[in-house]
């Protein structure tokens, strides 16, 4: 009985450092992957959500990889301007402090790899940003724009006050916040929209994460997806299925 005894605390041990993704070791064959929903520039008003917060939890992952929320050729420039001049320094990358202030100044302590897997370009935001302003304005789309604003707004409340929460954004209950919001966005919308419609764009988005992760299959890798925080539930719906990698719950990294 002793002996039992003791190994059931020694059990309890190890199974205490797997809850924490850093602490899990890749399986044989199989690549470790976690999403975190990024906040963008809200990151810089929220202490409960700061870039500290999130610079601690991708040193708590301990990446070899980093998938990161920018087009290839929007990435290559601001991976060069930062290697020149310490700087980024690219109008896109701008908008993302999470990259700006935190991957790029990590990667020279870490040594990770960043791998852009962003499908946006100039033409389809814009498309976007007209397309909406257009419907807005069309008499004929008033049911339809008042139904988004209701969807809006019922999103609202349901993240109010915990929009900067790493652990409720981190959470089935933020996603499914999330998913209500933009299916309604997507079913009325979508099909103005083109490939910067909800379910086109993400469709783009996870189509790159999935060759990069094609391209490492079997090397037992740690992989961060660091991406704005609404994608996070269409990123893990699409990972599910995968076999040959072992998704750890980002929660982990931002609790106490």
């Amino acid at each position: 009985m002793t002996f039992l005894r003791y190994y059931f605390i020694a059990l309890c041990f190890v199974l205490a450092g797997c809850v924490n993704g850093a602490e899990i070791p890749p399986p044989a064959g199989q690549n470790i992957v976690t999403v975190v929903g990024a906040i963008h520039g809200q990151h810089k008003r929220s202490e409960r959500y700061s870039l500290e917060i999130l610079q601690k939890a991708i040193r708590e992952f301990k990446p070899d990889i980093i998938m990161v929320e920018l087009p290839p050729d929007r990435f290559e420039t601001a991976f060069d301007n930062f290697k020149q001049f310490g700087e980024v320094r690219e109008s896109r990358a701008d908008d993302f402090p999470e990259l700006v202030d935190v991957v790029f100044p990590l990667r020279a302590e870490l040594d990770f790899e960043m791998i852009p897997v962003a499908a946006w370009t100039q033409d389809i935001a814009d498309n976007r940003r007209a397309t909406e302003q257009r419907i807005k304005a069309d008499p004929v789309r008033a049911s339809d724009w008042a139904s988004y604003q209701t969807a809006i707004k019922a999103y609202g409340q349901g993240v109010a006050g915990r929009s900067d929460d790493p652990a409720f954004i981190h959470s089935t209950a933020y996603d499914q916040a999330v998913k209500a919001r933009q299916q309604t966005y997507d079913m009325l919308f979508g099909a103005d929209l083109g490939a910067g419609g909800w379910k086109a764009i993400n469709a783009a988005h996870i189509s790159k994460m999935n060759t990069a992760l094609d391209g490492i299959k079997g090397q037992e890798k740690r992989v961060l997806i660091l991406f704005g925080a609404w994608h996070k539930y269409k990123i893990l719906e699409a990972l599910e299925p995968r076999d040959d990698i072992q998704i750890v719950d980002a929660a982990t990294l931002f609790s106490d």
